[in-house]
This record gives structure tokens, C-alpha cells and sequence, in this order.
């Protein structure tokens, strides 16, 4: 049985993600802020700070198979009221890249060289179209640039993955706007469909996934061309 490991699951996309992958036969470890998984069916919870270091003990002896970094906060949201780059506060952007960057790149350099070591492993980091060049506006300055430099972590990882031996792959992986805390009541999709998605891109083979930029089971891509950038000649 392949073992997931999933951080933010007591909430919104963590807590369906739980659910598909233990649908298709993955047993699953969550780790979140709340002091319980709330209703995420995961087979172990720990509840873990992401912007502090990982506990040495955070599941010890487990073999983990697949590595999916859910956890996100956006704090600088411009549908709550807030979110234009010069009301950014300090603390709010430094607490956005220690969720979104610092807290996923703990986990990968945690079991990303142990899957290296392996020969096998998936590592998903759960991003936003938002994390792209070309999509980049006044507003969310902390959430969009967090989002591409855990982009960038994960093409970082595929690299590594593309030049060793064995089953290995990391994409990024958008889930669309979808009806979570984070989402709104007012986004036109559910979650349950997104996280579905996820799981199937993990059946995909390595080649075919790695170093890859998905919305759904569509290749959204890392595409750098906006309205800000000249066309060449």
C-alpha cells in the first residue's frame, strides 16, 4: 500500500485530497495547525506548525510514497478588502512565504531525497495559476510570489528527479477556484472533483508528469508571457 503524506488537511482542499487518495488504496498521514484532523479520514494526524522547523520525530519509520504540500494561507486577499501591494504589511508577507515556500520546501528537503535514494516517489506542491508571471496585478503581491517561488521549488526537484533513476516525478498542481474557506462560498467549483484530479495525475507516468504545471488534467504550464512582457523582435 503506497503511503501519503499531506499537510493542511483539517481544512477546505486538504480534507478531500485525504478522502480521494484513500478511495484509490493509499494509506495517509496528515499534518495541520488544528490540534485534530477535523474531518479529514486520514490513518495518522500530527499537528504541526509549518513555519517552524519539523519535529524529528514526525513520523518516524514511515516510507513515504507520495508528498503532497497543500498547506497555503492568503492573506492578502483582495476579496476580504485587503490585498494591494502597498498595504502590505511586513509580518503578513513574511508569515505567507513561511506557510506557502518555507513550509513546503521543509517537507520536500525532508523525504524528497529519500524517494531520490529510492527510486521512487511523487512530490506535489498544490499551487495557483496565480503563481505565474504573466498573471501577476497589483494586488495579492504575498500570495503570487510565494506561489512561484514554490514553483520554482518544485522545478528544482524535477531536475533532480529527471537525472536519477527510477519513478519519480514532481509537479505543481492548481486546483482551480474552488469552494474552501480559502475559495469562497462564491467560487463556481468543488472541491471534491479538483482533488480527484490530483490523485489520477499521480497515476500518470513520471515522464510524462515531472517538472509539469497542471490545472486539473490539463497542462496549465509555466507560460511567462503577459501583457507586461514585449514580444521579441
Amino acid at each position: 500500500m503506497s503511503t501519503a503524506l499531506v499537510s493542511g488537511v483539517s481544512r477546505g482542499f486538504g480534507s478531500h485530497l485525504c478522502r480521494a487518495l484513500r478511495a484509490t488504496g493509499h494509506r495517509v498521514l496528515g499534518v495541520g495547525l488544528s490540534s485534530s484532523p477535523g474531518g479529514a479520514p486520514v490513518d495518522d494526524y500530527r499537528a504541526v506548525d509549518l513555519r517552524e522547523p519539523l519535529p524529528r520525530d514526525l513520523f518516524p519509520g514511515q516510507e513515504i510514497d507520495v508528498l503532497v504540500s497543500n498547506a497555503g494561507v492568503y492573506l492578502d486577499d483582495p476579496r476580504l478588502g485587503y490585498g494591494d501591494l502597498f498595504s502590505l504589511t511586513d509580518q503578513d508577507l513574511r508569515d505567507t512565504f513561511e506557510v506557502n515556500l518555507f513550509g513546503a520546501a521543509r517537507l520536500v528537503l525532508r523525504h524528497a531525497p529519500l524517494m531520490l535514494a529510492r527510486g521512487a516517489g511523487r512530490v506535489v506542491c498544490v499551487s495557483s495559476g496565480m503563481g505565474r508571471l504573466q498573471d501577476a496585478d497589483g494586488a495579492s503581491f504575498a500570495y503570487r510570489s510565494s506561489k512561484l517561488a514554490a514553483n520554482s521549488l518544485v522545478l528544482s526537484v524535477a531536475r533532480h528527479f529527471a537525472a536519477a533513476p527510477g519513478d519519480l516525478a514532481a509537479f505543481a498542481y492548481c486546483p482551480g477556484w474552488i469552494r474552501t474557506d480559502m475559495g469562497t462560498p462564491d467560487a463556481p467549483h468543488e472541491p471534491a472533483p479538483a482533488a480527484e484530479d490530483l490523485v489520477r495525475l499521480l497515476r500518470v507516468p513520471a515522464g510524462q508528469a515531472n517538472g509539469r504545471f497542471f490545472r486539473g488534467l490539463e497542462e496549465l504550464g509555466w507560460d511567462t508571457r503577459g501583457p507586461m512582457v514585449a514580444d521579441a523582435g
